[in-house]
């Protein structure tokens, strides 16, 4: 809120010379700061407006390897990545199959990755499960076979620690609406360094330039850096708030807050047991992060009742979502659970 605040007063105070003394230096500061949750190396990431947009900026720029029309994803994954790749007639797309409807395992990709495939895309962590890829695993068996791996972390950016080395993967996307509270207008995007040079995405903007400011029309001369990925003017409002998040998030201690959440987890998962309610989260502490999802009766029903009693749910098809941010007391997280396991059992009666 106060960030927010700091917006509306930059800009009545300033006006237009705002964008010079105060927007592009906190912008470029947004970048650093995301580099810094991701530890990844000055220049190599951008800004964008959403993920959606982020990987259709990567679908039409990413130099994927010439011959090859194969893309493969996760049967968990967010719609968003199916669709940017169902868009495009020169690509089949090929979804890995989950076995018990909760988690991959990493041989299921690379199984099935082959001469074919140009790009393995799926998530860091799955958001109906909660399940946390190994996606060092998944990126390692498609560069085995000369293909590019994406990543989309929306779901564990700050709640997960990242680093993209450590991950070996090509691309990665965010973005600051989930565990970093920045508010949506703030997604991100990270390239492997080496790749940037040859990235050429076919939908643009004047920011995407290496001076937009020489306003020229008649040729385009790409950002030498992460910021050839970016378009048209930023949204700047979210900006603020986004940045604030990050801040927050990285001042907290993305370690911290991942050990938060899963011990708030594990008081949910153990409730469950408890009130005799079926989950689809992995048990295993380590392979799961912040999301435990319930079986559920006329979900939305459901998530109605619990709003209108201050317990804030997702619904999904035959299933209830719980993510406990990490501010959340035990006493609220019990009182919350009650509640929960109230509803979710009042639903399962009225069908028998």
């Amino acid at each position: 809120m106060a960030a927010l605040q700091s917006y509306a007063a930059d800009w009545d105070a300033q006006g237009t010379p705002v964008w010079f003394t105060t927007w592009l230096p906190l912008l470029e500061r947004f970048r650093a700061r995301v580099g810094d949750l991701l530890n990844a190396p000055s220049g190599s990431t951008a800004i964008a407006p959403s993920v959606s947009v982020a990987l259709t900026t990567l679908a039409t720029g990413l130099p994927l390897p010439p011959g090859r029309d194969k893309v493969l994803i996760g049967e968990l994954d967010f719609p968003t990545i199916g669709h940017q790749w169902l868009s495009r007639p020169g690509f089949q797309v090929e979804f890995v199959p989950s076995e018990d409807g909760m988690t991959i395992p990493p041989e299921a990709f690379a199984e099935r990755i082959d001469s074919r495939t140009a790009l393995v895309a799926t998530t860091h962590l799955f958001y109906t499960t909660g399940y946390l890829q190994d996606v060092r695993a998944i990126a390692a068996a498609a560069h085995a076979s000369g293909a590019l791996c994406l990543i989309d972390g929306y779901q564990t950016c700050g709640c997960v620690p990242l680093d993209v080395a450590e991950m070996d993967c090509d691309a990665f996307v965010g973005g600051c609406l989930k565990w970093v509270s920045g508010g949506p207008g703030n997604a991100f995007l990270y390239v492997r360094p080496e790749l940037i040079p040859r990235v050429r995405p076919q939908g643009t903007g004047w920011f995407a330039t290496r001076d937009p400011f020489s306003f020229t029309l008649q040729e385009l001369v790409w950002a030498d850096d992460a910021r050839r990925l970016e378009t048209g003017t930023w949204a700047v409002g979210c900006h603020y708030a986004g940045l604030a998040g990050l801040e927050m998030v990285l001042d907290v201690g993305v370690a911290n807050i991942q050990e938060r959440l899963r011990d708030l987890t594990d008081r949910i998962l153990e409730r469950c047991d408890e009130a005799g309610v079926k989950t689809f989260t992995p048990r295993e502490r380590s392979k799961r992060c912040g999301i435990v999802t319930l079986e559920c009766d006329r979900p939305e029903e459901v998530e109605s009742r619990l709003l209108a009693a201050g317990v804030i749910v997702d619904s999904r098809p035959g299933r209830v979502r719980l993510s406990p941010h990490w501010c959340v007391t035990e006493d609220e997280l019990e009182r919350g659970m009650d509640l929960v396991l109230d509803q979710v059992q009042a639903a399962a009666r009225t069908r028998s």
